[in-house]
C-alpha cells in the first residue's frame, strides 16, 4: 500500500469503508423484508439484537479509513479496513440465512455457501486481537524479536481456517446437516484445526503483553529524559 499515491489510497480507502456502510444498510434491508414476509423470532446474529451488535464495527472502516488515505504506509488504517469489511460480510450473511429461512422455510440452498465460509470470522478474529495490537500505534513491530510471533499468528489463522472448513461434523444453522467438505476419514483435521483455533487466544496474550511491554518501555524513556 505505501506505493499507491496519496490520491489512489484514499479512494481506495473511503470506497472499502463505504463498501462496508452498504453492506450494513443491506442487513437492516434484509431484516426488514423478513420482518414483512412473517414476524421473526430467531435468535442469534441474525435477529435484531444480533445485527444490533454490529453497529459498533461500523467504527472500524470509518477509522481505517481516516487512518489509511493520510498515512497510507502505516498498515493500522488497512487492518481496521478489513475487520470492518469482513464483520459486515458476515453481517450480511446471517442476515441473509434469516430472510432465506423466513421466505421459503428452509436454508438447504445456502448448505455450500455456509458450509465453505464457516472460516471467515477467523481473519477479522485474528486481524483484531493479535495484528492491530501487536502493530500498534506505529504499524511496526515493537522490536525484531516478535518477528517470530507475527509469523506464528499467521499460520495459526491459516491453520485454523483449513481445519474449520475441512473439519468434519455438523454445519452452524444446519442441525443435522453434515460438513459436505469434512473430511470425515482424517479425524486428524479436527484435532489440528481445533489445536490451531486455541492457538489464536495465546497469540492474542502474546500481542497484548508486546504492548504492555512497549508502553512501560517507552514510559521508561520518557522519565529518563525527565530526570536528564
Amino acid at each position: 500500500m505505501g506505493s499507491l499515491s496519496p490520491r489512489a489510497a484514499s479512494w481506495l480507502a473511503w470506497s472499502v469503508a463505504s463498501l462496508s456502510i452498504a453492506m450494513f444498510v443491506s442487513v437492516v434491508a434484509l431484516y426488514a423484508l423478513a420482518r414483512s414476509i412473517q414476524d421473526v423470532t430467531i435468535s442469534g446474529t441474525g435477529g435484531l439484537v444480533g445485527w444490533l451488535l454490529y453497529v459498533p464495527f461500523l467504527a472500524f472502516p470509518v477509522v481505517g479509513a481516516l487512518i489509511a488515505s493520510r498515512r497510507p504506509n502505516n498498515p493500522i488504517g488497512w487492518i481496521c479496513l478489513a475487520v470492518g469489511l469482513l464483520w459486515m460480510l458476515i453481517a450480511l450473511g446471517d442476515q441473509y440465512h434469516v430472510y432465506v429461512l423466513a421466505k421459503f422455510g428452509s436454508v438447504s440452498g445456502t448448505l455450500t455457501i455456509d458450509a465453505l465460509t464457516q472460516w471467515i470470522w477467523v481473519p477479522p478474529v485474528g486481524l483484531l486481537g493479535i495484528y492491530l495490537i501487536l502493530l500498534f500505534p506505529d504499524g511496526k513491530l515493537p522490536s525484531r524479536r516478535w518477528r517470530p510471533l507475527a509469523w506464528l499468528a499467521g499460520a495459526v489463522m491459516i491453520l485454523a481456517s483449513l481445519g474449520v472448513t475441512l473439519a468434519p461434523g455438523p454445519v452452524q444453522g444446519h442441525p443435522g446437516v453434515r460438513n459436505p467438505f469434512g473430511l470425515e476419514e482424517h479425524s486428524w483435521v479436527l484435532v489440528a484445526g481445533t489445536i490451531a483455533v486455541l492457538l489464536l487466544p495465546v497469540c492474542m496474550l502474546a500481542s497484548a503483553l508486546s504492548l504492555i511491554l512497549r508502553y512501560r518501555r517507552s514510559g521508561v524513556r520518557c522519565a529518563s529524559r525527565s530526570s536528564g
